[in-house]
């Protein structure tokens, strides 16, 4: 069986989120609406901060898994996180006057990068 580096793959996910996030802004402020390109980046910016916290999350698990002792700020954030990040993306859309197409796909945008990241796994993992 093959040995994964997680790390290498997480980075991957980033770059591939980045390069998301600047084609997405660049297409919506390219259709002459600025608002939507800030909806987009709000959204994105949401779902990023969903990611890098889940995969605190998952950090943190396999460290309580090795015995090292969780924080107890850790453990308040990640039960509280999806609270939070539903919490932001109201105040963008009510309060803000968002665009919710583009918050949305913007919402995607980790869940594209981990999709292109097992692609390029598939095609390019070594047996």
């Amino acid at each position: 069986m093959q040995n994964v580096e997680y790390s290498v793959i997480v980075r991957r996910i980033r770059r591939i989120s980045l390069v998301l996030v600047v084609a997405g802004t660049i297409g919506f402020a390219a259709q002459g609406n600025r608002g939507k390109a800030w909806s987009f980046l709000g959204g994105a910016a949401i779902s990023s901060l969903s990611f890098y916290l889940l995969h605190r999350l998952v950090a943190d698990l396999g460290g309580a898994l090795e015995g090292q002792k969780p924080r107890g700020a850790s453990f308040v954030l990640h039960a509280f996180r999806l609270v939070l990040l539903g919490g932001a993306t109201f105040a963008i859309v009510k309060v803000y006057g968002a665009s919710s197409s583009a918050l949305v796909v913007g919402l995607i945008v980790p869940v594209a990068a981990i999709t292109l990241e097992a692609i390029y796994e598939l095609i390019y993992a070594r047996s």
